[in-house]
């Protein structure tokens, strides 16, 4: 990027020099005539002193060479074929025809210019220089190209203010060179702070990135831009954009603010949020405030949301998504919560720690620690470790539970079609009496090491006792609530997200919340 302004750089001192050619307001230096073949006035068409051949002048340090020239009796003059101005060892000024005006200090250049400094060049059809501003304007198109680094800059309009030292292209600027194209409406670039702004529709073009923004700014030399009003990056697999980026370059070190979405296109996955940063070094991502993840699939999409969302890569180069705090997910078929998460790319595992619960149809999944297996965006497989417990409502007020260390459940076209408990093996089960309303007729609760259990929908179709299996069956009306609930039951149907817009919700801070204002109201 640093050779993006290169050369204005190198144009500012170019401007600089060309403006001591050039007469101000409180300047009384009169352009000395060195030579001229011959000397004629010419009273009927121009009224003025005409210089014919070899017309040499001096302004200053300024050497003037043309044809001719006219010396009007108010101090304007103008010359006529191949004017050149040569101004100490590297600028050279072409073009067919110059006019100065004494009143307005207005020097004209018109037909054919080139303006020439070192490596760098010019070309136009007009360029005017007002000697009481310092500014000079070239319109009707203008061409900047830079023999050293092959930079050619086009555009309709051009300015130069040379007591602020600020460029400013205006109208179809385009700047190329062999790395990247730049268009853009408007760009300028001041030569005191070495900073270029951009201001209207923007794009960066390179091999490896585009760049979009409408009002931006980069300094040249320490390689640090930020790019506002709603800004966008694309790179060969990722899609970055938000309200404003901040980037470094050398530390390649990058914030985003406002509006934050990066996207991966070859995982199908979304990242969203308020506020992100990205460390190019080791491909580390964050972001935060709102966040969200979007995972697509060919049927479906899954929407997580957490306090804050990291992105880095794993041994094997791999995306290793990570997910702290209210970490809350939606899946049509699949709902979750939990402290932590974190999703690795590399076999489509779904990993939540630290109080998860799961939703699958009609059943409520909870554990110490979970892991989901993704593919194609079904799920394959699920296991449940340290006080693994499944809950589905069989009837009003009668709940299905099945309990034990460890869980294994199976999965059919999304829908949990077996499951398997190992070790320590509880269940307590509800037979129905079908009607308008399900109604529980008894409680079965049983004990053994293992149990499998196979579902159809989400109806228990039957429970397989493994290895010393004890049991027995109660009338409800005997029923005690050791026989009802499991050790560690909990429904939570009010946390359970039944729309994408549901994952930003918690109830159970909202309650916390609510006993918070009571104590308060009561300490007053």
């Amino acid at each position: 990027m640093n050779r993006l302004l290169l050369l204005f750089l190198v144009l500012a001192p170019l401007w600089g020099t060309a403006q001591s050619v050039l007469k101000n307001k409180k300047d009384k230096t009169p352009i000395e005539i060195l030579n001229s073949d011959r000397v004629l006035y010419d009273e009927e068409i121009a009224k003025a002193d005409r210089l014919i051949g070899n017309v040499r002048l001096k302004y200053k340090e300024a050497i003037m060479k043309c044809d001719s020239a006219y010396r009007y009796p108010n101090g304007d003059f103008e010359a006529f074929s191949t004017v050149r101005i040569n101004q100490g060892d590297s600028l050279r000024l072409n073009g067919d025809r110059l006019y100065i005006t004494n009143e307005d200090k207005q020097a004209k250049l018109r037909d054919r210019i080139s303006l020439r400094d070192k490596d760098l060049t010019l070309t136009t059809e007009i360029l005017d220089y007002d000697l009481e501003t310092g500014v000079a304007s070239y319109f009707g198109g203008g061409k900047i190209v830079s023999s050293e680094n092959q930079n050619v800059l086009t555009s309709k309009q051009g300015f130069y203010d040379s007591e602020s030292e600020f460029f400013h292209f205006r109208d179809s600027v385009v700047l190329k060179n062999r790395e990247y194209t730049v268009l853009s409406d408007t760009l300028k670039y001041s030569g005191q702070a070495e900073t270029a702004f951009f201001f209207g529709p923007t794009e960066i073009k390179s091999d490896n990135n585009t760049i979009y923004c409408s009002r931006g700014w980069y300094n040249t030399v320490s390689g640090v831009c930020q790019f506002t009003n709603r800004a966008e990056i694309w790179s060969k697999n990722t899609y970055l954009a938000g309200d404003s980026v901040y980037y470094e370059a050398e530390q390649g070190f990058g914030e985003v603010f406002g509006g934050v979405v990066i996207q991966d296109t070859t995982s199908n996955y979304l990242i969203q949020g308020e506020y992100g940063w990205h460390n190019e070094e080791d491909d580390r991502s964050l972001v935060t405030d709102r966040a969200q993840m979007i995972q697509f699939f060919d049927t479906d999409s899954l929407f997580l949301h957490a306090d804050t969302l990291r992105a880095e890569p794993d041994s094997l180069g791999k995306r290793l998504i990570t997910a702290y705090e209210h970490v809350k997910f939606f899946k049509s078929d699949l709902q979750g919560k939990a402290d932590s998460l974190t999703y690795a790319e590399e076999d489509s595992l779904l990993t939540l720690l630290g109080a998860p619960v799961l939703w699958s149809d009609a059943n409520q999944i909870s554990g110490e620690l979970i892991d989901i297996k993704i593919f194609s965006g079904k799920i394959q497989q699920m296991d449940i470790y340290d006080a693994a417990l499944i809950i589905s409502e069989a009837a009003p007020e009668s709940y299905n539970q099945i309990k034990g260390r460890n869980l294994t459940g199976y999965f059919k076209d999304n829908q949990l079609s077996r499951i398997h408990v190992k070790g320590n093996g509880q269940t307590i089960y509800f037979p129905v009496e079908e009607g308008e309303e399900k109604k529980a007729v008894g409680v079965n609760k049983a004990e053994c090491s293992d149990v499998i259990i196979y579902v159809e929908g989400t109806e228990i179709q039957r429970i397989a006792l493994i290895n010393k299996p004890s049991g027995a069956m109660h009338p409800l009306s005997k029923a005690v609530d050791a026989d009802l609930f499991l050790e560690g039951f909990f429904w939570d149907t009010m946390n359970r997200p039944l729309t994408r817009e549901e994952i930003f919700s918690w109830i159970e801070e909202e309650v916390e919340l609510e006993e918070e204002e009571e104590l308060e109201i009561e300490g007053e």
